[in-house]
Formats: C-alpha cells, structure tokens, sequence
C-alpha cells in the first residue's frame, strides 16, 4: 500500500496548519494512502490530549478518530515536547512521543510521499 508522511512544524492555535495537516491526512486516507504523521517543533500540539478550543476545529479530536478508525499513525518529537512541558502520558491515546532517530526516520524510509507543512 502506498504510504504519505506529512510533517506538521506550527502549533495547533496560531494558525490552520494543523488543520490542514488533518484535513489532507484524512483524503490521503480516503485516496488508499496509509498515513503516518510527525510532530516537530510546535506541531508536537497535535497529541495533547484535552485540548478545548473555543473557536478553531478541535483538530486532536479528528486526529484521534484517524488513529482509531483509519489507522492513521502520529508521533512527535519528544525533545520538542520537553522544551513545551509536554510529558508522557499527557498524549491522546494511541498517538506516540516518540523521536526523529525512530519514528520519523522510519517513516520516510516507508513513505512514497512526503509534505511538511511549516512557517
């Protein structure tokens, strides 16, 4: 099966980034694509589990229900998430603090396609 990486650099409020990140996730899905997302800089936002915005899109939410329902895999930096209080356990279930080494390298090694969506 055909594999998309897509790399999200920006956070999930300060812009749509993450969103669009999600949004092209899912049709790459959609498409037959199996999906896998990495977290890097702010965009390691995306598995903090609670998250409660008031007026943008609940994007950990639709990320959630990819990783659940589409077999979407996400992992982020676990360097950038120390440097943003990110522990451990505070990640959405079934999405990973993982590394670059591991997670993000293999990734790319799997992967047909690759975007990264940054500023």
């Amino acid at each position: 099966m055909k594999t998309m990486v897509i790399q999200i650099r920006t956070g999930t409020m300060m812009n749509m980034d993450t969103n669009v990140a999600v949004k092209l996730a899912q049709a790459a899905v959609e498409k037959g694509y199996d999906v896998r997302i990495f977290g890097y800089g702010e965009g390691v936002l995306l598995v903090k589990d609670g998250q409660e915005p008031k007026r943008f899109p609940n994007v950990g939410a639709e990320a959630k229900e990819l990783v659940e329902k589409r077999n979407v895999e996400v992992s982020v930096c676990n360097t950038c998430c120390a440097a943003r209080g990110l522990r451990r356990g505070e990640e959405i279930p079934g999405m990973k603090v993982g590394s670059l080494t591991n997670d993000l390298s293999r990734y790319v090694a799997e992967g047909e396609r690759m975007v990264t969506i940054a500023r």
